[in-house]
């Protein structure tokens, strides 16, 4: 669903694919080969913050994205996982967000890091690059290096193929 409010209205890339009960409100940008799944719901409707969307990111199903006193900006290549939940915050480029997250107002979270399933990253929280975070609060536990840095920049093609399999016609709606 697809929801004009105040005047403004989300902005889709013709490329990107938004599930049927996905719900976009307001000052929402879907860059080219993203992706909204099922039951997600990105809201911007307060405090005229935008959300972003980068190019070949993925919002997995049942995710929440909010805007209150600062804009949620996910830069392109990134990964957010079931069920996260994320309000006025920044994703930079190539991050992995895992199942279950809270990422809370005023965050960033570095190029290239991975916060593990279930973490809470809160309020004006500065996560580097290239790092593993976990944790409720959310803390660095290790870089990210070799094999595992190589695993983090592919995080993104597997739903940039999914993606590209949906808008294909690969799925039908029977009931």
């Amino acid at each position: 669903m697809i929801i004009e409010y105040k005047g403004h209205r989300p902005k889709i890339s013709p490329k990107a694919f938004i599930a049927p009960t996905a719900v976009l409100i307001g000052d929402v940008t879907v860059g080219e080969e993203a992706s909204i799944w099922f039951g997600a719901v990105l809201r911007s409707d307060q405090n005229e913050n935008p959300i972003v969307v980068g190019a070949r990111t993925s919002v997995q199903d049942n995710c929440v994205l909010h805007c209150g006193e600062a804009p949620t900006i996910l830069e392109d290549n990134v990964t957010v996982g079931h069920g996260a939940v994320m309000e006025g915050c920044i994703i930079r480029r190539g991050a992995i967000i895992g199942m279950n997250v809270t990422v809370l107002e005023n965050s960033e979270i570095g190029e290239e890091s991975l916060v593990a399933a279930g973490s809470v990253v809160v309020p004006h929280t500065k996560i580097p690059p290239h790092v593993l975070a976990a944790g409720s609060p959310a803390r660095v536990k290790k870089e990210i290096s070799g094999e595992a840095l190589s695993w983090i920049k592919m995080g993104s093609s597997t739903y940039v193929g999914l993606c590209r399999s949906y808008l294909g016609g690969d799925y039908k709606i029977i009931g």
